[in-house]
């Protein structure tokens, strides 16, 4: 028994500040021994159980220095030492330390893996029952295996160093001598630590310890059976066999050798026994059997009790609150209320503390707040000035405390809990760790290609509903610990095997986590809203369960839903900007209402989104390359670019065939993109661009040299076959103006044109999102016009001509030209389409969330895009923003990634935006609004590639009007007659899922 084994001065003084024991029980119960490991080495699970895993470390590894050493090293005994400092670390959420720690002591063991064979036979009495059973003060129940606990011996003989023939032989071959002798070992908990060791190695390393060299060997050696035959030792060989072969990844075998290692004599309980029924709780709770964890992790408490190992008893607990939660989410888990008065709590403030969190979970499930919080102070008051407040204890009770003050209405507090909370588990998280020891295997070809696959499909996977019914923490923090250099490998795991369209998969998921990353709670919350908003067409059979259950459990929700759907009706029903005072005081009150609805929304969402509730992550949708290519039309040719650290990787496919390839010289070719953008005229944001620079035809040739860098096997003419091109691009190539890229016609004598002239063209920000998410395009009931000033020196007269040149293009169109009466975000929940004719001087000038997209009202809070994807989900089906600026402008000076589209293009989308244009930079003049003007008469009755493609060949006809042009300077003839210049007409990109206008039925 652990406790009773102390016996130090330095346990004395432990024992009379905690009030565990009287220095006088200390000394009755160990007077004179001299077994290893020391008894300095048990003064540290005072402290250990006290949740003061620093000062424990601090014990453990003034205890290791003791150790037995001799001319071979150290001996077993420091296998416990080593393991119990692990321990610490673990506990504090030091993955890297407390493996290193488990590493050791398991080096030792495989040192040493003849250890129990030294031990003098003559001392292997059998064994017999305790005459004190603790299993009698447990308070939450009974076990039900109907078995007894062992009387062990609590030190055994052992032979330590070599014998005389060993010395003698030695001496012959110039070995190394040792001197041999016989010394008590504490042999059951040497046998424990060797466990523990196993058992936690496997939770820190999770799927690596199936390819790792160390599980290997120690499941080679305990299937040997290094214990002396036909004894009772046995059964701790096959604990630690069994937890090898868990950590190995053979479950089935695991199982069977666990479950025969239970007793001694097939009725004993052993120290090694709750170990066990903790990895068969595991095991079980793995393969989603409930009900035999639940029961393993309880009788894994009783054995635990019986043995005073307490950290045993916490990690059951750990797995009873799960299962508790998944089977039975709001009511009180199984003797969690009986656990809190057992009379040793008081003692063991490390339980206490992980048991009033569980009872405030289970609290604030059954929607008791009261005791939930009654529950998280007791907590508190349990880590109060110990260190486990800084380890994983206090990283739950902040994740707690973010839930409840959620669930208690209070948004501010519990995001500024769960940041924090994050922020601590990123470096205690296990799987975070795991995926960064999967890299070191990768990089140092430790791993094969399959096998880094493998570990990167299940580290980097999609949240499941398992992950979120037993994870939600860590779910959420691993979305929000992206890790560029694990998805460049795990994309390359595919390149360097050959499966081009898995690669192209690959790309689509990392670029969604590069979204989910920069979104409140890893996408969390978009999750939900779409889970619960989108039509139902768009949900399958899975997405439709989980809103009937989230409408179920959360009644509220559908009172938010019918509310919002109510006040956006009656405010469908008044202009988008009143003029009356009676109508503006309406809809002031109108918005206000939907305000409060929206804020009551989120902040249930908020609550929602860190329970253990199931979401699919609808948007950006994620679809394989086989389900792209079936939806693609014959004709459609999608071009996708990804970017990795050392390579530019371009993939082209049609609805019957792919290809990929690798660019050359990324670097290089972002200067020639860099040079590109410079002939065209951009130098600088909003810089004057010259006239006569503009003659120049630089550019021309340029652009036919980025094109074949882009795609070296271009033939002539090759583009007459298809119908559209998709480009899906990556970092810097989104500043790419591909419809001006020059290309050989096929018309014969090496005559070039842009590819806009023999392919329309689209963008879409993911390969999933290049094919359309609905049967067909709305039809628009109206159109909000934002009019401001599109350059900031323009005149009323321009504004007014621009405002008058583009409203009979739209459907319904209503003037935005004063501050809106509530947020942008909320009002444009009711419109069809946004056409912003202003300068959108906030676009990429930092955060691309703070950006305002309707700009009517930007600096406002409510303005940015990050509320536009608040509940109730809505935006405008169609969203033209000429006054949108990007790294194009400044020629990719500075650090240029393409987030600033790629994310805003993403964020409008996530609203329910179908298309998107945009500058990529800011020519403000005739172009532009002509642009927006021709896509806009066309976009009802054709597909928007070609509704663009036709408004530039007409753009580039128009004569070019100086003074409507704010950015150009010059004079005479160095000005251009017509608008045929990139400049002018590819500074508008066309982002769409290719979606059909709605057609008349015949």
């Amino acid at each position: 028994m652990l406790l009773a084994s102390s016996r130090t001065f330095l346990a004395i003084i432990f024992a009379i500040i905690a009030g565990l024991v009287t220095p006088i029980d200390v000394l009755a119960q160990n007077r004179g021994s001299s077994a290893v490991p020391s008894d300095a080495y048990y003064a540290g699970f005072i402290p250990f159980y006290q949740g003061d895993y620093q000062g424990a470390g601090e014990v453990f590894n003034a205890a290791g220095r003791s150790g037995v050493r001799s001319t071979e090293g150290r001996w077993i005994d420091s296998i416990c030492y080593a393991t119990m400092l692990g321990e610490c670390h673990f506990q504090m959420g030091n993955n890297a330390q407390a493996l290193e720690n488990y590493n050791t002591a398991l080096l030792l063991f495989v040192q040493h893996s003849n250890w129990m064979l030294r031990i003098n036979p003559e001392s292997l009495s059998p064994v017999g029952p305790v005459s004190n059973d603790l299993r009698a003060n447990v308070t939450w129940g009974k076990s039900g295996r109907n078995t007894l606990i062992g009387n062990y011996p609590d030190s055994l003989p052992t032979f330590q160093g070599q014998t005389d023939a060993q010395n003698q032989a030695a001496v012959r071959g110039g070995g190394v001598l040792s001197a041999g002798r016989i010394m008590p070992v504490r042999a059951s908990e040497i046998a424990r630590c060797i466990a523990l060791a196993i058992f936690r190695r496997q939770e820190i390393m999770g799927p690596i310890s199936r390819y790792d060299g160390l599980t290997g060997q120690l499941v080679g050696i305990l299937q040997r059976r290094p214990a002396p035959p036909n004894h009772w030792t046995g059964a701790w060989v096959d604990v630690q066999h069994g937890l090898a072969l868990a950590a190995a990844g053979k479950n089935e075998e695991a199982v069977q050798t666990l479950q025969r290692s239970l007793t001694t004599a097939g009725q004993y309980d052993h120290d090694l026994t709750s170990l066990a029924l903790l990895q068969l709780g595991r095991i079980a709770l793995q393969q989603q059997d409930f009900p035999a964890a639940q029961t393993y992790f309880l009788e894994a408490t009783y054995s635990a009790a019986a043995f005073q190992q307490y950290q045993q008893i916490e990690d059951a607990l750990d797995g009873l609150t799960k299962v508790s939660m998944i089977t039975k989410a709001g009511q009180m888990p199984q003797g969690l209320l009986a656990m809190s008065n057992w009379n040793e709590l008081r003692r063991l403030d490390a339980l206490r503390a992980k048991l009033s969190l569980a009872l405030a979970e289970a609290n604030a499930y059954m929607g008791n707040l009261p005791a939930a919080n009654g529950a998280l102070e007791d907590a508190r008051r349990a880590m109060n000035r110990r260190s486990m407040s800084k380890g994983r204890v206090g990283i739950r009770y902040g994740y707690l405390s973010a839930l409840l003050a959620f669930q208690g209405g209070n948004a501010s507090a519990g995001t500024s809990n769960f940041v924090s909370a994050v922020a601590a588990n990123r470096s205690a998280s296990t799987r975070v760790y795991q995926t960064e020891m999967t890299n070191q295997l990768f990089v140092s070809n430790t791993i094969t290609e399959r096998s880094a696959q493998l570990l990167y499909d299940e580290l980097l996977r999609e949240p499941t509903d398992a992950d979120w019914i037993s994870e939600p923490f860590e779910t959420l923090t691993v979305l929000l610990t992206p890790n560029p250099t694990a998805m460049e490998n795990w994309f390359n795991t595919a390149v360097m095997r050959k499966q081009p369209e898995l690669a192209l998969e690959l790309a689509d998921r990392v670029r969604r986590m590069r979204f989910f990353a920069t979104l409140p709670l890893g996408g969390r919350l978009l999750a939900l809203r779409w889970v619960l908003e989108s039509p139902d067409a768009a949900l399958d059979t899975k997405g439709k369960l989980q809103r009937q259950d989230l409408l179920a459990k959360h009644p509220e929700l559908k009172t938010f839903q019918d509310e919002a759907k109510r006040l956006k009706g009656e405010l469908l029903q008044i202009d988008l900007q009143p003029d009356e005072k009676e109508t503006y005081v309406k809809q002031r009150d109108l918005v206000e209402k939907l305000q409060n609805v929206s804020d009551g929304y989120e902040v249930l969402l908020g609550a929602i989104a860190l329970r253990r509730t199931p979401s699919q992550f609808l948007f950006p949708p994620l679809k394989s390359t086989a389900e792209i290519r079936e939806k693609l039309e014959d004709t459609q040719l999608v071009l996708t670019f990804f970017s990795t650290s050392r390579a530019v990787h371009a993939f082209l496919f049609t609805k019957k065939d792919y290809v990929h390839w690798t660019l050359d010289n990324p670097r290089e070719i972002k200067g020639q993109i860099g040079d590109l953008l410079k002939q065209i005229g951009l130098v600088k944001r909003d810089a004057p661009v010259q006239a006569k620079d503009l003659a120049e035809t630089e550019w021309k040739t340029t652009s036919a040299e980025l094109l074949k860098r882009f795609i070296p096997t271009l033939k002539p003419g090759f583009w007459n076959t298809y119908s559209e091109l998709v480009i899906v691009p990556d970092d810097v190539l989104w500043y790419v103006p591909f419809e001006a890229l020059h290309t050989d016609d096929g018309l014969g004598a090496g005559h070039t044109v842009p590819v806009s002239e023999v392919i329309p063209i689209r963008y879409a920000p993911t390969a999933s999102l290049a094919v359309p998410q609905k049967d067909a395009r709305p039809r628009p009931q109206n159109t909000a016009i934002v009019v401001g000033r599109l350059f900031n020196s323009d005149e009323s007269d321009i504004t007014v001509e621009q405002f008058d040149q583009l409203k009979d293009a739209f459907v319904a169109p209503d003037r935005i030209d004063r501050p809106p009466v509530g947020p942008s975000s909320l009002l444009a929940k009711v419109w069809d389409q946004l056409v912003v004719i202003d300068d959108s001087e906030d676009a990429n000038r930092g955060d691309v969330w703070n950006w305002s997209p309707a700009q009517a009202d930007r600096s406002k809070p409510g303005s940015e895009l990050a509320a536009w994807l608040r509940s109730p989900l809505g935006g405008p089906e169609v969203i033209y923003l000429p006054g949108f600026h990007t790294g194009a402008e400044d020629a990719l000076k500075g650090n240029t990634t393409g987030s600033d589209i790629f994310l805003t293009t993403l964020g409008l989308m996530a609203t329910g935006s179908e298309t998107v244009v945009l500058s990529r930079w800011h020519s403000a003049g005739a172009a532009s609004v002509a642009t927006v003007e021709g896509i806009a008469r066309r976009i009802a009755d054709m597909p928007a590639s070609t509704a663009w493609q036709e408004t530039m060949a007409d753009v580039r006809k128009l004569s070019l009007d100086p003074k409507k042009e704010p950015r150009l300077k010059g004079s005479g003839a160095s000005i251009p007659q017509t608008l045929d210049h990139p400049y002018f007409w590819a500074d508008m990109m066309l982002i769409d899922t290719g979606i059909d206008p709605k057609r008349e039925m015949p």
